[in-house]
């Protein structure tokens, strides 16, 4: 007589929200650092390549992808106005 075989479950990895992102100024990439304090309610953006540091004021539900896509819509935003 042959055995019951077990059932496999297999679970999928929950993906994870990004902690390091690409600079759009120099272009390098895995270098953009995002800093969020809470308690004072800011971000600090910080460039390990281009030294580039901006500080932000953030909502209490942000985070780092969202203070992020801010900043690169500021960016663009202001690119555009230039041109």
């Amino acid at each position: 007589m042959g055995r019951k075989r077990k059932r496999i479950v297999r679970t999928k990895p929950i993906p994870t929200l990004p902690i390091v992102f690409d600079c759009p100024l120099c272009g390098t990439g895995k270098s953009i650092n995002i800093e969020v304090n809470r308690k004072i309610k800011t971000a600090v953006i910080r460039c390990g390549k281009c030294k580039v540091q901006v500080t932000r004021p953030i909502r209490p539900i942000e985070e780092r992808v969202d203070v992020f896509g801010d900043w690169l819509d500021d960016l663009l935003a202001e690119e555009n106005e230039s041109e």
